[in-house]
């Protein structure tokens, strides 16, 4: 889809009263990506949503950097200290008291529907007791089947919350180097961006798309560093953190660094004092957006575990009488 296209698409809908029955989010996931890279490649879809859009292509990540402890903290909305996957084992994974979206949200609303397509088979395995009501198996690495499945999917879904995930660019940096010059690292990063288009085109073209309130979240677990990533350098911790709404406030952020929880000289810093958003901000952000109609005392006290915000006020979307709960202590 061309530039110009995708940005005319997103101008020039209208969007009618919000309410809690019509809000719709799609997280897509991208494994494996510096945000450096994307900002080199011919990215023109993800470049566009942050343009018209809300955050940053320097978040910074909080914790260790390696796919299962950071999956793990983008779902669950709390660090390892918490959800406790250490790696990619995830073994000692603590997702009965610290579960993943879909649990949460359920408690509060039972009738919200959640699903994933998920080509990493691990994640996959790990997140099935976790109140998914679709799960869709893709292959790992192949942008263009997910693109596929996924697009068609996402026409024709019932659901209130979707979550695909790409794991190409992390397969690609694992073969052939995380670096800004390489043309195959590049190359993948840009294939995503077009499979990113696609899900945009597959959204607007659903037959209740005009009373429908989207809220697209862009994200990716870790960056990299030579063939790995597992460290605090800047490529595997500086991340994107892309949200788009038609009726948001645009807002590109200048993200500080705000630590890390495994580093000493570079000490972690909490939700208050924070002013641009992290990977443990999107469950908060998600929860707030699709319970806009909660406001009960529990939810309040639940959301005070989380180790992330919510970021819906500062995107203008907390309207029509309510009043957003920030995530934090």
């Amino acid at each position: 889809m061309k530039p110009c296209l995708i940005i005319y698409l997103f101008l020039t809908v209208a969007v009618g009263i919000s309410n809690a029955e019509n809000r719709k989010v799609l997280l897509i996931g991208i494994d494996g990506l510096r945000s450096d890279a994307l900002m080199k490649a011919n990215t023109p879809n993800i470049k566009s949503l942050l343009l018209i859009g809300f955050g940053t292509c320097s978040s910074w990540h909080q914790d260790i950097t390696i796919s299962g402890p950071s999956w793990s903290s983008i779902l669950c909305g709390v660090y390892h200290d918490k959800h406790g996957v250490l790696d990619n084992s995830f073994s000692g994974s603590n997702y009965k008291d610290y579960p993943m979206l879909p649990v949460q949200a359920k408690k509060f609303n039972p009738n919200l529907k959640f699903g994933m397509y998920m080509e990493w088979n691990k994640l996959f395995d790990v997140s099935i007791n976790q109140d998914w009501d679709e799960m869709l198996s893709g292959q790992i690495g192949n942008t263009w089947k997910t693109q596929r499945e996924s697009s068609k999917w996402l026409q024709n879904s019932i659901l209130d919350f979707h979550f695909v995930y790409f794991g190409a660019v992390d397969l690609i940096g694992h073969l052939s180097g995380f670096s800004t010059w390489n043309p195959f690292y590049l190359l993948s990063i840009e294939q995503i961006d077009r499979a990113v288009g696609a899900l945009m085109k597959a959204i607007h073209s659903r037959p209740l798309y005009m009373d429908e309130d989207w809220l697209i979240i862009i994200t990716t677990d870790h960056g990299g560093q030579g063939f790995s990533h597992g460290g605090l350098s800047p490529a595997e911790r500086k991340l994107i953190w892309i949200a788009y709404s038609d009726r948001m406030n645009h807002s590109n952020i200048h993200a500080t660094d705000y630590g890390n929880i495994n580093d000493d000289c570079n000490p972690y810093t909490s939700p208050s004092c924070r002013r641009s958003p992290v990977q443990v901000d999107i469950v908060p952000t998600v929860l707030d957006f699709l319970l806009i109609d909660y406001e009960k005392e529990d939810y309040m006290c639940f959301v005070s575990n989380q180790e992330g915000r919510s970021w819906i006020r500062e995107m203008g979307l907390n309207s029509f009488g309510h009043q957003t709960i920030l995530a934090y202590k």
